[in-house]
């Protein structure tokens, strides 16, 4: 019986779906007036005639990439061609920003320039653009007004973070720990500091909690273990107040804890020791989301909740855009094509798998019109699922839909090998067979039992 729920759960795993991003939004906008004045403003006069959406996907992707070529090598892509309108009677120059969203789940830990593969075009000639990077959690939802502003030119002041700020680690190593009695041993500190004088971080954090007005933070730890304690900002000016706890009950256990040394630099050298010269993300857009990073995991008292902190800058942690200008003259129409990878995410319970392809509409909210908007699904597989407003026809060679003017939400569509894929059990349906197969196999050991007395 036991094998039986065994076999029937192991059928429920899902790989996390990851979300693809897509679509071009106004950063800002300059323009020469005819009587020689510079035209700014928070929307542009540009409006988008007619945008053409073709999704090109004609394999899709494996569970996992264990090479970075097989993983460029990867087709699937999306390509978006604007018809651009300048009303005005100025000249008009706007730069765009185009996010075309994270490194996949099955394509971790290749900071990959997969954007790289495709060029931006104007009236059919590339242009120059920029593969820009901005901090961003895997799993969250993009968001037009908090995203968008991420995305700045150079490197983001702060009252606190800057190049020179210093910063010391100081080193310990623990032993004299009773392993054999306290197999679940903590260690920690107390802190009351002020913030704006320095910031603390305890390296592999395992908690923290407040009480009154100081804070705790703990790791746990095993005889040998080297503890870490970042200070930025201002070194310490004594001994931090250390304590142990046994995680498994409410008690203390009795420690030696070696001062080792402490090393000095700066915010700079910290910012950049993980950052090379031939990066594929800039160097400010590797600065700003650091230090975003260190601003969001902020507790109280300045303390740096490190398992809060993205610490490394690896491919899951950014937003990946195309930036790019483009210029209209008065009264001129332009025409702009922009291609990205595209990434689905993908459901292995269904059988066969289903893939769902998220294209976001919302930076298109950032364009003083919006006309029409064609999309061109172009795949070998069935097309199962679409939301929102969107109703797409079958043709022979492809799926097809057409709309006036931007819809409410962002375009997301389901692709499979099969047109009816099997949907997998849920955990309520488990249960209830389980429950079934149980009853039945004990109304047939009964019947058994009684046929037996019987005799």
């Amino acid at each position: 019986m036991k094998k039986l729920l065994s076999l029937t759960l192991s059928t429920l795993l899902l790989l996390s779906p990851v979300t693809a991003f897509a679509n071009s939004a106004q950063t800002y906008f300059r323009g020469i007036s005819s009587t020689g004045t510079m035209v700014t403003g928070a929307q542009s006069p540009i409006i988008v005639e007619h945008e053409q959406l073709t999704f090109d996907l004609q394999e899709f992707p494996i569970e996992h990439y264990a090479e970075e070529e097989t993983y460029l090598a990867y087709s699937g892509k999306v390509t978006a061609e604007y018809t651009f309108h300048n009303p005005a009677d100025y000249d008009v120059t706007a730069k765009l920003a185009f996010p075309f969203g994270q490194t996949p789940d099955y394509g971790y830990g290749f900071l990959a320039a997969d954007g790289e593969k495709y060029d931006v075009l104007v009236d059919g000639e590339p242009i120059e653009r920029n593969i820009r990077h901005t901090l961003f959690y895997r799993g969250e939802e993009f968001e037009l007004e908090k995203d968008l502003p991420n995305l700045i030119d150079g490197y983001m002041e702060d009252a606190f973070w800057h190049f020179d700020l210093p910063v010391t680690k100081y080193t310990w190593q623990i032993d004299g720990i009773d392993e054999e009695e306290f197999q679940a041993a903590r260690l920690g500190f107390w802190w009351s500091g002020d913030a704006a004088e320095r910031k603390l971080m305890l390296m592999e954090q395992a908690g923290g909690n407040n009480s009154d007005d100081k804070i705790a933070v703990t790791r746990w730890v095993e005889n040998g273990d080297i503890i870490e304690v970042y200070v930025f900002g201002k070194p310490l000016e004594g001994e931090l107040e250390w304590f142990s706890e046994n995680g498994a009950e409410d008690s203390v256990f009795e420690y030696e804890l070696t001062f080792l040394g402490e090393e000095t630099g700066t915010y700079e050298d910290y910012v950049f020791a993980e950052w090379e010269d031939n990066s594929t993300v800039l160097r400010h857009d590797w600065y700003n989301a650091t230090t975003r990073s260190l601003k969001n995991c902020e507790w109280d008292h300045g303390i740096l909740g490190s398992f809060e902190y993205m610490g490394k800058m690896h491919s899951e942690n950014f937003l990946r855009w195309y930036e790019y200008e483009i210029s209209i003259p008065a009264g001129g129409t332009i025409t702009n094509t922009v291609t990205a990878p595209i990434y689905p995410g993908m459901n292995t319970r269904y059988e066969p798998p289903i893939y769902m392809y998220t294209y976001l509409l919302s930076p298109a909210t950032t364009w003083a019109a919006f006309g029409k908007l064609d999309i061109v699904v172009n795949t070998p597989y069935y097309l199962t699922e679409s939301g929102g407003d969107f109703s797409f026809e079958k043709t022979e060679t492809w799926y097809q839909a057409s709309l006036d003017g931007l819809p409410e939400g962002e375009l997301e569509f389901t692709l499979s090998e099969s047109a009816k894929p099997k949907a997998p059990l849920r955990s309520s349906d488990v249960t209830v067979r389980v429950a079934v197969v149980v009853a039945v196999l004990a109304v047939f050991y009964l019947d058994r039992k009684n046929r037996k007395q019987d005799k």
